[in-house]
């Protein structure tokens, strides 16, 4: 198998098992995976405008709208009015969003702890400096995927 094959099925398992605890964090807080990753956005980075949360969700504001509505409701956000600009109106977490997003976090820092263990002591740093290489390189995160999956 080559090792670009190897890689892409680490990717696929590193996937699944994050999706796994996704689902149940999912069903304990009754959120669909945008209602959860608009959590997450907010959580990351602090209150977001609506119209930069549909801008990096690709969702029509109307349609975040209603999604807003529906995790507001669970009050696990709330929408901020903008002291500068009337019409800007920014989304917050609430104390029960940071559980959620604490809950997601947590299992995410055990699975690093448990990579730190396995990968050797002096492979470690450099396994997280290239890691995060990878992730802060704005080609790969912004790739279309059409064209650099031509390969077969």
């Amino acid at each position: 198998m080559k090792e670009i094959e190897r890689l892409e099925n680490c990717l696929i398992g590193l996937r699944d098992l994050f999706r796994r605890h996704q689902v149940f964090i999912k069903h304990k807080y009754k959120v669909t995976t945008t209602e959860m990753e608009i959590i997450q956005l907010v959580a990351m980075n602090g209150p977001q405008k609506m119209k930069d949360i549909g801008d990096a969700f690709y969702i029509k504001l109307s349609t975040l709208t209603s999604i807003v509505d529906k995790i507001e409701a669970q009050k696990l956000v709330k929408r901020l009015n903008s002291k500068v600009d009337r019409r800007s109106v920014f989304l917050d977490v609430t104390p029960r969003g940071q559980n959620l997003y604490k809950s997601y976090r947590a299992y995410i820092y055990v699975s690093a702890l448990i990579m730190q263990r396995i990968i050797k002591p002096e492979n470690f740093p450099v396994f997280v400096e290239e890691f995060e290489r990878i992730t802060t390189t704005s080609a790969f995160l912004k790739a279309d995927l059409k064209t650099i999956a031509t390969d077969e």
